[in-house]
């Protein structure tokens, strides 16, 4: 009896796994970096996601991490932005991303790079806001931390993202 309740759960849990991909198969962010195309997902739990914005006086700090597996949290080939905005104006950006396990370098950066946001949409309802643009550009590669990031060793980019960000409340 016990062998058959472990074995329901297990094929439970994978189905429920499978059902939980299929559900959400739409990345948020969608191009190529270098020559090779990529999706990445922004990954949510409960009231925790990878996509947040606080705002701080007149400006939105939005921060998102889209990663490669629509369900793990897995830093490698991530691809991190954070935006800053002012009356739905982009005031600052930054792209980077990572190529391996974790945030540290080497990783392809916005630092040293040439890049151009463009927002074609941002509406906030609630504690959601909604943002949707292009990235376009050079990112340049930083080796270690302490070295300066490198264009000429850089990667063009080009990125579709459509995402929505949570607000975060202290």
């Amino acid at each position: 009896m016990l062998k058959q309740c472990v074995s329901w759960l297990a094929v439970n849990l994978i189905a429920g796994c499978s059902l939980l991909v299929s559900a959400d198969e739409t990345a948020d962010m969608v191009g190529t970096l270098g020559e090779d195309e990529y999706a990445w997902f922004v990954l949510r739990q409960g009231d925790d996601s990878n996509a947040s914005f606080m705002e701080i006086g007149d400006q939105l700090k939005i921060e998102v991490t889209g990663f490669i597996d629509p369900v793990e949290w897995d830093a490698q080939q991530a691809l991190a932005m954070s935006l800053t905005l002012e009356n739905e104006e982009l005031m600052e950006a930054s792209v980077v991303q990572f190529m391996g396990e974790t945030a540290m370098p080497p990783l392809y950066t916005s630092e040293g790079g040439d890049i151009t946001v463009t927002l074609s949409h941002v509406e906030q309802t609630g504690r959601d806001l909604h943002v949707v643009g292009h990235i376009e550009g050079q990112l340049a590669l930083q080796h270690t931390l302490e070295s300066s990031p490198s264009a000429s060793e850089g990667v063009p980019l080009s990125v579709h993202f459509d995402i929505t960000a949570q607000k975060v409340e202290f």
